[in-house]
């Protein structure tokens, strides 16, 4: 009860900062300038960026695929195609959330133990945070002189980076991070030499095989080539409405690199769909290059607008097909999923 009112209290508290964040940015806005520059934009480029996300999700899909028939269990790409979309749903409400929502429905309609599927996706999100870590030194490197203007003219961020990059915190860090492999490799040599004929296997075991589904893949280079994609679509969906909105129509593949990574770092905050920091960040980023702040405002509300009224409209149609096509077969039991 009590982690139930805490979980409650975070929630309402992250949401309301990030709904003052944005008050803080539109309130001097006047909700007709909005409605014109929707109106205005070039829908041809939403709607590429629209393809974009489509094609993210189905390279996420299929990458996830590759983890689950490493592990033994055949699954329906659409199930796990349309999991996807329920993620990102779940994830505008309830921050970290869609992960254990999407294994929940794979789960319930490919009978595939819960604790598996959970493995598996701490494997897909630790590819993805160290494919992130890598875009963003690249980035970095090939935008160093840019990014400088941006923390010369925010010094807050440069203080707090810096107390964080100590000495002392970044020797903790590292230390973690070989007990951390350490301790995956004991676990690994502890399972492999356990008895076969062990017919029980605990919710434990179950999760660690879902770890351990990295190591057991036929073809690594597909899933690399996957996770580099899916990156790719997600810098193609930010870029394409530069395109679309006639005030950042004419910067350049750099721009969109920088705000792109920008925007990532504030999707690190765990504030429903990024709501507030997103903007933020992205219209300062945008003001480095010559956009007005007024314009880069804009800017951030028709690229966080369209793409999650895109999620809200498809993860809501996904759920419905979801239940359709598993009529009588799925189960959100997360007790019987541990139980198979």
């Amino acid at each position: 009860m009590k982690s139930t009112i805490i979980n409650i209290f975070k929630y309402i508290f992250f949401l309301g900062l990030g709904v003052f964040i944005f008050w803080l940015i539109y309130r001097k806005f006047d909700m007709q300038e909005i409605v014109t520059a929707f109106m205005e934009v070039n829908y041809f480029w939403i709607a590429a960026s629209l393809v974009f996300s489509v094609m993210s999700i189905v390279s996420r899909a299929l990458r996830w695929r590759l983890l689950i028939d490493s592990i033994g269990y055949k699954t329906r790409f659409i199930n796990v195609f349309l999991s996807c979309y329920v993620l990102y749903l779940v994830n505008l409400f309830i921050p970290r959330a869609g992960e254990v929502a999407r294994c929940s429905v794979v789960s319930g309609t490919d009978k595939v133990p819960f604790p598996k599927l959970v493995g598996t996706m701490i494997v897909e999100r630790l590819a993805d945070t160290i494919t992130l870590a890598f875009l963003a030194v690249v980035i970095f490197l090939a935008n160093i002189p840019t990014i400088k203007l941006f923390f010369t003219a925010h010094p807050e961020m440069t203080n707090k980076i810096e107390s964080l990059l100590t000495a002392r915190n970044i020797i903790i860090l590292f230390a973690l991070m070989l007990l951390g492999f350490a301790a995956i490799v004991y676990l690994w040599k502890r399972r492999k030499a356990r008895k076969k004929t062990e017919k029980k296997e605990s919710i434990w075991s179950k999760f660690m095989e879902g770890i351990y589904s990295i190591s057991k893949l036929e073809n690594k280079w597909l899933f690399l080539g996957h996770t580099m994609f899916i990156f790719l679509m997600w810098l193609a969906m930010l870029y394409v409405v530069f395109l679309a909105y006639e005030p950042t129509e004419h910067l350049g593949i750099r721009a969109g690199m920088v705000t792109f990574l920008m925007g990532g770092l504030a999707m690190l905050a765990p504030i429903q769909g990024g709501i507030g920091p997103w903007h933020f960040m992205v219209y300062q980023t945008l003001f480095i290059y010559g956009i007005p702040m007024r314009e880069g405002r804009i800017f951030a509300f028709i690229a966080h607008t369209t793409t999650n009224l895109v999620y809200i409209l498809l993860g809501a149609i996904a759920l419905v097909f979801i239940f359709a096509l598993n009529s009588g077969k799925i189960s959100l039991s997360s007790k019987k999923s541990m139980g198979k």
